[in-house]
């Protein structure tokens, strides 16, 4: 829905500080976590009843067959009465209270690590943080029904397997079957229970996993950066995206490295083990690390942005493409690369977010006011260096001072 406005409103020329003003601010995930975490402290899952366990019973001159069959029975007893206790189910509760605890604060500390567009994923998490608030409590009901009516499941098998220790060498296959009997139904009767209470809170679940998966993929995302001592990222100028590739060059596979993309520019820095020495010409002896930033690319430069998939085998085990053509300001004029481990597509989709400024609809909501602050800092630059009058090109969002590439002299916005 905040998408949805802001696109309504972009398109009939709205500021996007307006547009900010115009929906409801999300609550900082810090502030949703400890809101979760007090209402775990103030509801907490009662525990199943105790029970005792039955003691396994030898039966002299009984034969060996059907003493197996006893010690079969009496062994799935034992076992079905923990899992009566739908033990998994109060742990998969748990796992979701603390997801919805901790994710959140992940969030928050990718922030700080300068991953800012997080808001998708931050109403994604209220979403289900509010569903769960309704969720929980027929969860809680429809379980804790569950386990007493297995109880009394379990007290009735109880007698019926009970009664085959005492028996003695008078037991009879008949009295065998009938309990064996007995622990089947029970067994479907957890089965059954098991289904009901799960199917309230799976799709909860799976969406939790999906969003924990995406964030540790932002982690990685977010380490790639920081690993790179010459991508300096301007001011409000935030990382996306990054992916190990081989920018391929003249139809063959060039250097090796990572695919970078932040709300601003398209990056490529070759991160590769070049061989210096071979022996015999065959075996490698010596070789170096190369890291060094071989592309730097405005998004707004990129002309044009293709996604294919090639190779493969029986559609198996396809290349992610991308094949870029850039204007003439950029330092190269077109670009191919191979993605390793990214879905093309989705990077096209996203540039082409970047280019149309839809991307900031994606930013937390303490970090929107700073891209409207940075664009009206851009926008101040002069057109003429003050020193010898050469032309100035504006400035991406973000830059502070610019070096007039003729005389050499540091110009800065004019003051409003």
């Amino acid at each position: 829905m905040r998408r949805k406005i802001g696109r309504i409103a972009r398109r009939q020329g709205v500021p996007p500080r307006a547009i900010k003003r115009a929906v409801r601010r999300r609550v900082r995930p810090a502030v949703r976590a400890e809101r979760r975490r007090a209402a775990m402290a103030g509801r907490p899952l009662p525990p199943p009843p105790s029970r005792r366990h039955l003691a396994h019973a030898h039966h002299a001159g009984v034969d060996e067959s059907l003493q197996a069959r006893i010690s079969d029975v009496q062994s799935t007893f034992t076992r079905l009465e923990a899992e009566a206790q739908l033990g998994g189910i109060y742990e998969s509760i748990g796992r979701i209270d603390t997801q919805l605890t901790e994710l959140p604060l992940v969030l928050e500390t990718l922030h700080t690590r300068g991953f800012v567009h997080s808001g998708p994923l931050e109403d994604r998490l209220e979403q289900i943080d509010d569903k769960w608030d309704d969720v929980r409590a027929r969860v809680e009901e429809t379980l804790r029904h569950h386990v007493q009516t297995l109880d009394v499941e379990l007290d009735k098998t109880e007698r019926l397997v009970t009664r085959l220790g005492v028996a003695g060498g008078r037991v009879s296959e008949g009295a065998v079957s009938a309990v064996e009997t007995a622990v089947n139904a029970l067994a479907n009767r957890i089965q059954a229970a098991e289904t009901a209470v799960t199917a309230l809170y799976r799709s909860i679940a799976q969406e939790l996993n999906a969003i924990e998966h995406e964030i540790h993929q932002i982690e990685k995302i977010v380490t790639y950066f920081e690993e790179s001592a010459e991508i300096q990222l301007y001011d409000t100028e935030a990382p996306l995206q990054a992916v190990e590739s081989v920018w391929q060059q003249n139809g063959e596979d060039g250097p090796e490295g990572i695919l970078f993309l932040t709300d601003q520019r398209l990056l490529f820095e070759q991160r590769d083990e070049i061989v210096t020495e071979k022996l015999l010409g065959i075996f490698k002896t010596k070789s170096e690390k190369v890291q060094r930033l071989l592309l730097d690319v405005a998004a707004q430069d990129i002309e044009t942005v293709t996604h294919k998939k090639e190779g493969g085998f029986l559609g198996m085990g396809k290349d992610d493409i991308l094949e870029f053509v850039f204007t003439a300001t950029a330092p190269v004029s077109r670009a191919r690369f191979h993605l390793k481990g990214a879905d093309s597509a989705t990077w096209a989709a996203l540039i082409k977010r970047i280019q149309t400024g839809e991307i900031d609809e994606d930013r937390a909501d303490e970090y929107v006011e700073e891209v409207e602050t940075a664009r009206k800092t851009a926008a101040s630059f002069p057109a003429q260096c003050p020193n010898c009058f050469a032309a100035v090109p504006p400035p991406p969002r973000g830059v502070t001072a610019v070096t007039c590439e003729y005389c050499g002299s540091t110009i800065k916005p004019q003051a409003s």
